[in-house]
Parts: structure tokens; sequence; C-alpha cells
């Protein structure tokens, strides 16, 4: 299905930013997809665990036209006139204190979702987004009860101390309270442990060799080629799927990942640049498979690893494709820009699969570089004078 074009949309769009801007109001408009959304400086929601008045997007309930866009105008300097004004008030955009009629556990999760999508187009990906973060922990409550804070408290505690459960319950609870207008002050750092996902443990990944008998033993020649790009650019494994190869199959080696992805457009090298021929990838052949959202998509890979037996998760060749950054000499920036990350977090989190020997080895190469740069010449300095009275 062809996207909508939004340029000319998008065009006017400025033009109306350009007015609210020159009336010296403190508001815009921004799209999401197919959504008009105002920007402003607002006071927190009712749901917020906020203090102060932040930037925030308020969702206008209005798509993304050009016949709408002069109520969207409107509603915009409505806005701003409300917050130079001090009378911005969020129950006048749906966000106020209005408790569900019914008490239970169910009525609070589905208002919640509700409130969620006030503020987030509703789309396969947010959904299934809203799944994962909330929903799954939601989930865990006694529907029928009323919900109370020892309900909440209970679902945490049964998760495991220190875990990656434990933080995630945290997270989801504490906003869901917040919104339920329970005190959640014992959702607390104590309670949340010290799981970090950047506290990963060294994972034994697959060597080069091992990655290419294994791509020799899958019998489907579509999940060849998911597995060859996973290895050879370092994909997450929904990436796959949202690929132009244009240029690959015109006998370049720059592959681009679409922005239907989890960190959007990005352009990647191969490593090692001979596995394009080598394992075919110049002639794309995606397998048969069907899924709404990158997680399912995702899903659909860690399936027919498990199908074909495949010793190890698919994530572990982008993990491997990260290490031979390193051994190939490439900067940590140039590694996080192919990988879709930014510097910090690819290092915080590459930090625990490189091993002391692919360190050294990488070391090693750049002190035998000819290129390598090279200290100052000492040998016409002279030496300082000893200092007689100082050794007396």
């Amino acid at each position: 299905m062809t996207k909508h074009d939004f340029s000319d949309f998008d065009q006017r769009l400025k033009f109306v930013n350009l007015r609210l801007k020159g009336a010296q109001l403190p508001v815009s408009l921004t799209r999401k997809g197919s959504s008009l959304y105002a920007r402003a400086t607002l006071p927190p929601p009712p749901d917020s665990d906020k203090s102060l008045p932040h930037q925030q997007h308020l969702k206008l309930g209005i798509k993304a036209n050009l016949l709408a866009l002069k109520q969207a105008e409107a509603i915009a300097k409505k806005i701003g006139a409300a917050v130079l004004l001090k009378e911005f008030r969020w129950s006048d955009y749906g966000r106020g204190d209005k408790k569900p009629d019914k008490q239970t556990a169910a009525a609070w999760c589905k208002a919640f979702e509700v409130h969620y999508f006030e503020a987030t187009e509703r789309n396969p990906t947010t959904e299934e987004s809203f799944k994962t973060v909330y929903l799954d922990y939601l989930k865990r409550l006694p529907q029928a009860q009323a919900l109370t804070r020892e309900s909440l408290e209970r679902v945490i505690k049964a998760t495991q101390p220190n875990s990656c459960q434990r933080a995630k319950s945290c997270m989801a609870f504490k906003r869901f309270g917040l919104f339920a207008g329970i005190d959640v002050s014992f959702i607390n750092d104590k309670l949340r442990g010290t799981y970090s996902s950047f506290k990963t443990a060294p994972r034994d990944l697959p060597s080069a060799q091992v990655i290419v008998e294994w791509w020799a033993k899958i019998p489907n020649r579509g999940w060849q080629w998911v597995y060859g790009m996973l290895a050879t650019y370092g994909l997450r494994p929904h990436e796959a799927f949202h690929l132009d190869t244009q240029e690959l199959e015109q006998g370049g080696l720059i592959l681009k990942v679409l922005d239907e992805t989890k960190t959007g457009y990005r352009e990647v090298y191969p490593l090692y640049p001979e596995w394009v021929e080598q394992l075919g990838l110049r002639h794309k052949q995606l397998p048969n498979v069907t899924g709404k959202t990158n997680s399912a998509l995702g899903e659909r890979v860690s399936q027919a690893f498990r199908r074909y037996h495949i010793p190890f998760p698919a994530y572990n060749l982008r993990h491997s494709y990260a290490v031979r950054c390193v051994e190939f000499g490439y900067d940590t920036s140039l590694g996080a820009r192919w990988m879709g990350h930014s510097e910090p977090i690819h290092s915080r989190i590459y930090r625990a699969w490189i091993s002391q020997e692919v360190v050294q080895a990488a070391f090693e190469r750049a002190l035998k570089s000819p290129n390598r740069p090279q200290p100052p010449l000492i040998g016409e300095l002279k030496p300082p004078e000893s200092d007689q009275s100082a050794a007396a």
C-alpha cells in the first residue's frame, strides 16, 4: 500500500506556524503520521509525575488534510492564548481528572488505554508498543477486583528482584497508578532494583566461520537471504523486511534501511564485504511471511531460527557485526551510525561483547599501521641540566 504524500500539506503547515510565530503565540502545529498535534510548553497533565511546565504534544483529534488546517490553526491560537494568560486547562482537551464509573482494575485499564491513545496516533506499531510496555503488565492485576495500591505492589513484587521484568513493571505501574490517582510513592529505586539494559553479560557470539556454516544449512532461499543480510549488515531482525536494495542490486555495497524501522532511515556498509557476493545478497528474495508490526516480523525471524535449529538467536548476528566494526578498525561513531545507535548508547551496549582478545588485536593492528600518528622527534633536544643544589 502506497503512503500518502504530505509534501504539499507540510509546506502549508510551515506557513501556519510562521503566522503563529508572527502573532507571538507560544505554540506550533506538528504532524505525526496522519494526525495533527499542538506543541507548546504546558503544565503537567493530571497523570504526570512532573511538577513543572515542559514542552509537550497535544493531540487535536484532527487529521492532516488541507481542509482541516484552518480549524487546527484556530485551536492552536486558543491554546497559545491560554498559555500566555496562564489559563490552560487539560480538562478542556479531555485530560481532566474524570474517573471511570467502575473502579475495577479492568475499568481502569480500559480508561488508561483510551487516555494513552489520546496523545498517540493509533496504528499497529503503537498498539504493539502499548501492549509490550503497559498491557502485558496491567493484565496481571486481578481484573474483577477494585484497583488499589496493594494490588499494584503485589504484582510488582511477584517479579524477580533486580530483573528486567521488575524494572519494566515498576515503570508501567507508576504511570498507570498516577493516572488512576493512586499513591505510587512506594515505586522507588529500591523496589525497581539494580537492573540496567547496559549491564549486559558477555555473550558467546558465533565466529564468522560458524555464521557461514549455518547459512549453508538453511534450506529455504528466502530465509537464507534474510540470515545473510542480518549477518553482513548487522540489521535488527525486522529491518530485513524494510530495505531499499536498489544500489546493492546494481553492483554497489551500501544498503539503505527505511523509515519504517525502529530508528528510522540509515545507510549501512557490509562487514565482510565479500559476503555480499558469497551469500548471494544482490538477489533479493524475502520469505513469504506476514506481520503488521516490526515486533511481529522480528518474531517470524526468531521462529525461523528455531525451525532450522540455529543454535544462537538472530540478534547475535547483529552483535557479531558490532564486534567486526572493532576488528576492522572503524571508529565507534561509524559503528553506531551504521547500526542505528547514538554513540554513547552503542558504546555502553556493546562493551560487554567485545572480548579482551579483540581489543588487543585491534591495538596491535593500529601499532603496525604505517599511517598511524608518530611521536615528535626528540633526538636533537637537550636534556635539562641537573640541579646540583637540589641534589645536595
